[in-house]
């Protein structure tokens, strides 16, 4: 996380994206600790269901996670991403990925387009910007070939 976010914050009283997967372990919660945490009207905690799509096929992981009202949405996400990524997923700033496409090697490239067919590039829709795509294994170096 950049110093400027790291210190925003810490202003808000928020975590870092690294305190919270910290803090919540890739572990199951027992049912009596869920149960107490329930019966308990003063805890920020309640169970929450997150749903992580794989970028690459749109496989789902849909499960219930006990996060807090203190947590900003990326942190309530980084919960799920923690647990995923114990799974075998691969979660981070690319995107998230299941077990099946965690491993696939991908390079970016920019080019000033927004549109690619028959060229073996996926293009990633609501990534910055918006003709960024995926170079896939024998895409050609060659630009007249786009």
């Amino acid at each position: 996380m950049s110093d400027h976010r790291h210190h925003l914050a810490e202003q808000l009283g928020h975590a870092t994206v690294e305190e919270t997967a910290a803090a919540y372990p890739p572990a199951p919660l027992p049912p009596a600790v869920i149960s107490a945490i329930l019966r308990d009207s003063d805890s920020p905690l309640y169970p929450s269901k997150i749903v992580v799509f794989c970028d690459e096929c749109g496989a789902e992981d849909a499960r219930d996670y006990m996060v807090s009202t203190e947590q900003t949405s990326a942190e309530r996400l980084e919960v799920a991403r923690a647990h995923l990524r114990a799974q075998g997923w691969r979660c981070d700033e690319s995107g998230d990925y299941c077990t099946e496409h965690a491993s696939a090697e991908e390079t970016f490239c920019d080019f000033g387009v927004t549109s690619v067919s028959g060229s073996g590039c996926i293009l990633l829709a609501g990534h910055e910007p918006a003709n960024r795509h995926v170079v896939t294994p024998g895409d050609t170096d060659d630009e007249d070939e786009w």
